[in-house]
């Protein structure tokens, strides 16, 4: 049984990483067409990549929280 247990925590924690390495990419990517978009008009245009950056990262935040310490996980 311990070891579907920690088979179980080690996919979590393989979700929780993969999630927030496509939040990065994807937020990375807004900023540059962004950063493209001011550039080439010559005018710095509303920055809409700060909703993917700012909500994304506030529940990924929370899930990287809640779910280490919820297990017990937390500070090693």
């Amino acid at each position: 049984m311990q070891e579907s247990a920690e088979q179980s925590r080690s996919s979590s924690g393989l979700a929780r990483r993969v999630v927030t390495i496509v939040w990065a990419i994807v937020s990375g990517v807004q900023f540059v067409i962004w950063l493209l978009m001011s550039l080439i008009s010559m005018s710095v245009k509303s920055p809409f990549w700060l909703w993917t950056v700012g909500i994304g990262g506030v529940v990924l935040l929370a899930w990287w929280y809640f779910g280490s310490s919820r297990r017990g996980e937390g500070t090693r």
